[in-house]
């Protein structure tokens, strides 16, 4: 599995920022190998469709399709912004010594 972000800083600084769903079916695959797809697309700024969602998800994996469906939800609702650039107003950097601002470059938030 690639990881863009260690899976335990964005299961400590990220998901927490994530409502959990109140219709619907929950998600089949944790929240944390669904963000890392999301920072991975982000980080490499490759296609939505050429997203290598087998190397990404351990186990089951989703579709890009998916992935694109929950970056799409939490960047209307705000979920982004607010989990990701907010936090900056400290910047300070995450535990692996990567700073928020690298990630900023995709300005449609």
């Amino acid at each position: 599995m690639y990881t863009v972000l260690d899976k335990d800083t964005i299961e400590m600084e990220i998901v927490p920022l994530i409502p959990k769903t109140k219709r619907g079916f929950p998600p089949t695959v944790p929240l944390v190998e669904i963000v890392n797809a999301i920072l991975y697309k982000l980080k490499t700024g490759v296609q939505w469709n050429q997203l290598p969602v087998k190397t990404l998800f351990e186990g089951e994996s989703l579709t890009w399709n998916t992935v694109h469906y929950h970056y799409r939800k939490w960047c209307l609702s705000g979920i982004l912004k607010q989990s990701w650039i907010e936090p900056q107003e400290g910047a300070r950097p995450f535990k692996c010594g990567l700073r928020r601002e690298s990630y900023t470059s995709d300005k449609r938030w």
